[in-house]
């Protein structure tokens, strides 16, 4: 090699140890920026030239140093794990959202809950048994029975303001899934691009390493890596994106919690309307099982507990008017219903009271006279019959808040899962500032020894230019 070969190699050094200092720089910049995974010089040796000819049998060293690429520490399995972890915790912590909001309008245990509306009904009634004929005593039990068809009411309203959040949420969630999945196959492009043209693709690669875990904390989408770089999206086994390509999602079905059981709440794919998109992972699947219908004992949480209000209202409607049209009003009258439904309006909506004042409560057996209380003592004591009222209302309750803490408790150990998962992901691949001190340390002397080099090599040529021939003079 020749003297000016030596310092072709010295500037390779200083370019490698330049490189490595920008990496490191790069890497203490984004010590803070979320998702961003640190990155390495990649650098090998320059092997020596070849002679010049037969008779050049002189040693030849090497020419340097190369710099291959800027390496992404990145963690294919980890980020997978963290993909997976994140789909349980997004599907996990959707039902929890629902189900406590589902439970959080019962009002159980409390004053202002179903149980204690039911008990002050029947006790109304013990009341009209114990005191027939009063006009007081029928006032007090027409308020009670007011007030619980409209608790009752009430809880159906709170189950449609649920569906009505959660359908929203969902088709919210809808629209950001294709939205990420447009910046997915634009970045997939870039990166393919990127990579054919050596260039390096990492800050691209970390942006649609978010993008994908977003995505499977939506959805529980998983991520196939291609060679070109570019990495396809699958959610429930069908491709979203597909290299630049993207697959539009759509909800369809009831808008209304009413029509929750003809038309089901569910995802197809915009390309095939009519073909459901199967997801079981993710905060878009728990939203749509969660507005899925359901009967007052099983399928989707909130339809399931509109539906047990219905039941409800039935029940008490049916049960009591069973008693009392075969009782008698003080005017002798029989047949009389206590409780009607509103025609076209849901059971819970629509269950009013009929009489208006004493003269409509037939509280007596027929023929026992006015004063007899005796079917009313009847009704009253369908307030502790094993199947009365209060005893499925006390069923749904214990159901609800079993499931509700099921639910809580998954999200609870689906989020550590996603936290740990992060957090091993994050210390495998995240900026470490004395790891990154220490190379900035070794890239620095690196450069000061290679421009030594260069400094040497400099003061031998002017040596050789300069004076040679200058010796004894």
């Amino acid at each position: 090699m020749s003297t000016f070969g030596g310092l072709s190699t010295a500037y390779t050094g200083l370019a490698a140890a330049r490189a490595g200092i920008d990496t490191v720089g790069q890497n203490i910049a984004n010590v803070n920026t979320e998702g961003y995974t640190r990155q390495r010089v990649s650098q090998s040796a320059n092997g020596s030239l070849a002679g010049i000819g037969p008779l050049d049998t002189l040693f030849r060293g090497g020419t340097g140093v190369t710099v291959d690429q800027i390496q992404r520490l990145g963690n294919a399995l980890l980020e997978s794990r963290m993909r997976t972890s994140s789909s349980s915790s997004g599907y996990a912590e959707m039902t929890a959202t629902v189900m406590d909001s589902i439970e959080g309008a019962l009002h159980e245990p409390g004053d202002s809950g179903l149980a204690a509306t039911l008990h002050t009904f029947w006790a109304s009634w013990q009341n009209v048994a114990n005191h027939a004929g009063e006009t007081s005593a029928s006032g007090v039990l027409l308020e009670a029975a007011n007030d619980l068809a409209s608790r009752v009411a009430q809880g159906y309203s709170d189950a449609v303001d649920t569906f009505n959040t959660t359908h929203s949420q969902a088709q919210g969630m809808v629209t950001q899934v294709n939205a990420i999945a447009t910046q997915v196959a634009a970045l997939n492009d870039q990166i393919r691009q990127a990579t054919a043209a050596g260039q390096s693709p990492n800050e691209m690669l970390d942006q649609r390493a978010r993008l994908t875990t977003t995505l499977a904390n939506l959805t529980g989408a998983t991520v196939v890596d291609r060679a070109d770089g570019s990495a396809d999206v699958l959610v429930g086994g069908n491709p979203l994106v597909t290299g630049s390509k993207t697959h539009t999602l759509m909800l369809t079905g009831a808008e209304q919690l009413g029509d929750a059981n003809s038309s089901p709440v569910q995802l197809e794919w915009a390309n095939r309307p009519g073909e459901s998109a199967a997801i079981s992972g993710g905060a878009l699947a728990a939203a749509v099982a969660a507005l899925g219908p359901g009967t007052a004992t099983s399928g989707g949480s909130i339809v399931s507990a509109a539906e047990s209000y219905n039941a409800l209202a039935t029940q008490i409607a049916a049960q009591v008017n069973a008693i009392h049209s075969a009782g008698s009003t003080t005017a002798g009258t029989t047949g009389l219903d206590f409780f009607s439904f509103a025609a076209g309006r849901p059971a819970a909506l629509g269950l009013t009271v009929i009489p208006t004042d004493a003269s409509g409560i037939a509280a007596g057996t027929p023929g026992t006279g006015a004063l007899d209380g005796s079917m009313a003592d009847k009704i009253a004591a369908l307030g502790t019959s094993a199947t009365g009222p209060d005893a499925a209302w006390s069923d749904f309750v214990v159901r609800v808040g079993i499931e509700s803490r099921r639910a809580s408790d998954q999200a609870t150990t689906a989020t550590r899962a996603a936290a740990s998962a992060t957090s091993k992901l994050m210390s495998e691949t995240g900026v470490d500032m004395d790891e990154e001190t220490t190379n900035l340390i070794t890239y620095q002397h690196a450069y000061q020894g290679a421009a030594r080099v260069m400094t040497a090599i400099d003061e031998m040529l002017d040596t050789l230019i300069n004076r040679t021939g200058l010796v004894g003079r």
